[in-house]
């Protein structure tokens, strides 16, 4: 909707997904919530208020060209560039051709994306930076529900007994989530929060318990409760018996150690442990919430499944007795996933490797049968190494920044600096990427271009454009369509996204996120409904939820070195390229920091804003220490600070069934700089 002054729109931050209302006027924009939106009703955080002062701070206009990597950058039109781009595209095999996406592109903008490279490329080569946030999470769904998904609704929130968060910080990640949880802790003082976290998170500050497990325990954890659980009798065996498989051979997997010794290894006292075992044998409601603690970890698809795996064992899917709810970390990691941009997917929670999928979509785009690769294409790891082995040879990166977000930045950087790499990276800055790039192609940023997003409870809005792009910039679905073109394919010559979202909707018809009768004039809705499965029919081949038995072990200890966990601030968004240019939200949050525990800094002779040395095989950054509460032996750094990529110290070690990369674990020495 759009009046004279006043544009509906959404915000491009978190995966919470906030409906925005931007009145313009001779001061500039105003943000405001769109008190309109059933789903965050009108609330938001500081970043969308304060985000329109960055829309025009160092803004690319031009196409910019060099054929070597060490050259500077020339201008050149737009003919010429997407001319250049299709070129480079057809001189090489299809083996040899990368694509890169992300959760912050608009539905729309991703679907083009998908159809020109599985479709007419014929390419199972692309993948989004959602590998880095959500695989995991997509994985575990498909696993234990048969279709990826979040199952429950923010409403859950507003009735909740008692609400558990696990590795996730909504205070800073997800700050409107946040705020109606503890509206509904003002409400009804007796609902309880419980954090577990090896960090004593703002979000755990303000919660009844905080659970400071050690990192890499979550699955100990789990399966010492599961066990407990049954060992009590608390399990609901009638749910169990009536929709769900595979329960006697997790249990019996968790029950390997004592209660008491599993909690012991966590870190954890047996109290806090006791009062977890206790909530769940309750008839309490409780919502379970979790986010990049989980997904981010090289076992993190068992930790996904062994935190669902209580909930099912207690009957916790639906609205009276609770559910888990993943919580997504980008804008549009839901639509991406929903179109189909990772490397084994397809639109309408399809899959490469389902001949079915693959004849659907082929008939659909007017393609030959088996023109879409039956085997998933390689995660953006691997093709790092691959680019660095020269069997990669072009990629095209759009919408994100994988130098400073990819685990191991050096490993990263020398391979985007590969002469015989032809490197495209689509973005409306000069980002760090971009800085390494061929070919930089200049788009058309939030409030400037049309399409739509899904949040974090399957709900999807439109974003409205509210202002002009800069002369010379484009929209990411033109240059889609340019390129193709130029290609010779046909099925590229759309009037706007509705045109596009009209298309791919008729995929999602009779499918899980079934949108077909949504008109795009008003898209303003949840797929699935508040809840998803309430008739307990799931996804699955047998149409039961399936039990996963969880391979756990205790953490390695080594009393010389720190668990390095990454994460977001509470201002800045990922790698600073837009929120870097607001005054208002480098406020504290100007420069990176070290935090760790007070009584290990002082034992060390470290004090508060002291400079330390962190050090692993992988190299070496300086921070000023700030203090804090963490588990012993923990250390916590922001990521996506240009000028200290705390990714330098991480290595690349990803999950065995997401391909996820772990970037919440990484060891290092620590000692003063002085």
């Amino acid at each position: 909707m759009k009046t004279d002054n006043i544009t509906l729109t959404g915000c491009p931050f978190c995966g919470t997904g906030c409906a925005l209302s931007v009145e313009c006027n001779e001061n500039g924009y105003k943000v405001k919530g769109d008190k309109t939106n059933p789903s965050t009703q009108g609330d938001l955080c500081f970043k969308p208020i304060q985000m329109a002062k960055a829309l025009d701070a160092h803004r690319l206009t031009s196409p910019l060209y060099r054929s070597d990597k060490t050259k500077p950058f020339q201008e050149i039109s737009w003919d010429e560039a997407t001319a250049l781009l299709a070129q480079n595209i057809s001189d090489l095999p299809k083996e040899a051709l990368y694509f890169y996406l992300s959760g912050q592109l608009l539905s729309e903008e991703s679907y083009l994306f998908t159809k020109l490279i599985k479709g007419h490329l014929g390419t199972n080569n692309v993948d989004a930076n959602s590998r880095l946030c959500m695989a995991t999470a997509v994985v575990a769904h498909k696993m234990a529900f048969g279709s990826d998904g979040p199952i429950g609704s923010y409403a859950d929130i507003d009735d909740a007994d008692a609400i558990i968060i696990s590795g996730s910080n909504p205070a800073w990640a997800h700050p409107v989530i946040f705020r109606r949880i503890l509206s509904r802790k003002k409400a009804h003082p007796e609902t309880k929060i419980i954090v577990i976290d090896p960090i004593y998170t703002e979000t755990a500050e303000k919660s009844d318990l905080w659970i400071g497990l050690s990192s890499g325990s979550d699955t100990t954890l789990y399966n010492a409760l599961l066990a407990e659980l049954y060992r009590r009798g608390a399990c609901d065996t009638v749910f169990i018996d009536r929709a769900t498989e595979g329960f006697e051979q997790t249990v019996s997997a968790a029950m390997d150690i004592s209660f008491a010794d599993s909690v012991a290894s966590c870190g954890l006292s047996l109290n806090d442990a006791e009062s977890l075992v206790e909530l769940f044998a309750s008839d309490k409601k409780i919502l379970g919430l979790w986010c990049q603690g989980l997904n981010q970890a090289h076992d993190g698809v068992m930790r996904n499944l062994g935190f669902i795996n209580l909930f099912l064992a207690t009957g916790r899917l639906n609205a009276q007795k609770g559910l888990p709810l993943s919580l997504t970390g980008q804008p549009n990691a839901m639509g991406g996933r929903e179109v189909g941009y990772l490397s084994n997917a397809l639109p309408g929670y399809r899959d490469v490797r389902n001949g079915d999928d693959r004849a659907v979509c082929e008939a659909y785009w007017n393609l030959p049968l088996h023109t879409i690769a039956p085997t998933p294409g390689i995660t953006i790891t691997d093709a790092i190494d691959a680019i660095a082995a020269d069997q990669i040879r072009f990629l095209w990166v759009a919408c994100t920044n994988p130098l400073l977000t990819l685990p191991d930045v050096k490993k990263t950087q020398s391979a985007l600096k590969n002469p015989n790499l032809f490197l495209v990276v689509q973005d409306c800055v000069l980002s760090e990427t971009a800085s390494l790039a061929n070919l930089v192609l200049p788009t058309l940023s939030w409030g400037e271009k049309e399409g739509s997003m899904t949040n974090s409870e399957r709900f999807i809005k439109r974003l409205r454009p509210f202002k002009s792009g800069p002369e010379g910039a484009k929209s990411d679905i033109d240059i889609i369509c340019s390129v193709a073109q130029k290609l010779g394919f046909e099925g590229f010559d759309y009037h706007g996204a509705e045109a596009i979202y009209n298309e791919y909707k008729a995929l999602t018809e009779g499918r899980l996120c079934d949108q077909s009768n949504q008109a795009y004039e008003s898209l303003s809705f949840q797929w699935g409904g508040e809840r998803l499965y309430a008739d307990e029919h799931f996804a699955t081949p047998t149409c039961r939820a399936q039990f996963h038995p969880i391979l756990s072990s205790a953490p390695q200890r080594d009393k010389d070195t720190f668990v390095l966990i990454t994460g977001r601030t509470k201002k800045q968004w990922h790698t600073m390229t837009r929120t870097g240019q607001v005054a208002e939200l480098l406020k504290e949050e100007e420069y990176p920091y070290l935090l760790m525990n007070a009584e290990e800094g002082e034992a060390l002779g470290i004090y508060e804003g002291e400079p330390v040395i962190i050090t692993n095989h992988l190299g070496s950054l300086e921070l000023p220490v700030r203090f804090g509460k963490l588990a012993p032996n923990h250390l916590f750094a922001p990521f996506g600070y240009p000028e200290t990529p705390i990714n330098t110290l991480v290595p690349v070690k990803n999950d065995p069934f997401s391909s996820q990369s772990a970037l919440k674990s990484a060891r290092v020495t620590l000692h003063s700089s002085f």
